[in-house]
């Protein structure tokens, strides 16, 4: 399949500084007969004095080199879920490690998710409440899993919706890259099919619309610029209240 992708981020309308990152890009593998691998990625830092835009830098930085060297080591092998979890381990273990050595930096983390495809086979990974989504025809799926108190709570029916959004741990997440030395990774074997999209974002965006309105912004646009932006535009015209990325991908 041939793949067309596109990655947006804005400040939003409540916060000084934008601490989210995202990452887009094709990773070549050894000539001749290797196809290249695409690379979706977005992060939103946790930390205050900028020791979350640290961390979310970090991570872009230290995923894309690590997945570019398994690329070229992997030559015409099968992709998995593996190459990301591996990068996602690297990841925190160098942002937990500067971390520890930098004192205003300390307790930075950030949340991370991931989707890889080289067009035959596409996988995904997730720590935080980043999320990744499948868009198939009029359906928007959620395919990561939020690692937050809110989710935990709908997930384990502790709490009605209305105490959740009450609750002064409802942003709070429960699992982040860089936060603790060791992490665990979700991962994903992503179904797709020409036509098919997919769809990365921080919290910023899925926390200010709903999927049908994420839906209906996407739908759009078969250019995948011109979808993250309107889907940026929705989410500041939803209140904007915290930084807002997305990363688009067509399948054709």
């Amino acid at each position: 399949m041939k793949i067309r992708f596109f990655g947006s981020t804005d400040t939003g309308r409540k916060r000084p500084f934008n601490e989210d990152r995202f990452l887009c890009t094709e990773l070549s593998g050894p000539a001749p007969v290797s196809e290249p691998w695409v690379l979706l990625a977005v992060a939103d830092g946790i930390g205050g004095h900028a020791a979350g835009e640290v961390a979310s830098s970090m991570a872009m930085e230290i995923l894309e080199k690590d997945v570019a060297r398994q690329r070229t080591a992997a030559g015409s092998g099968i992709l998995s879920g593996q190459v990301l979890e591996e990068s996602f381990i690297r990841a925190n273990r160098e942002i937990f490690q500067k971390s520890a050595r930098t004192a205003e930096l300390g307790g930075m983390g950030t949340t991370l998710a991931a989707a890889l495809t080289d067009g035959r086979r596409s996988v995904a990974a997730n720590v935080g409440d980043s999320r990744v989504y499948r868009i198939r025809g009029n359906d928007l799926i959620q395919i990561s899993h939020d690692h937050s108190w809110a989710a935990e709570q709908r997930r384990g029916r502790g709490l009605t919706a209305q105490d959740i959004s009450r609750s002064p741990f409802r942003n709070m997440v429960t699992r982040s890259i860089g936060y603790t030395e060791t992490i665990l990774v979700d991962t994903f074997v992503l179904d797709l099919l020409p036509g098919d999209g997919v769809l990365l974002c921080t919290d910023g965006l899925h926390g200010s619309l709903t999927d049908a309105e994420i839906l209906k912004a996407v739908r759009k646009h078969r250019d995948p610029g011109k979808a993250s932006a309107a889907l940026l535009k929705a989410a500041n015209k939803a209140g904007g209240r915290d930084n807002i990325t997305a990363v688009i991908a067509w399948m054709d």
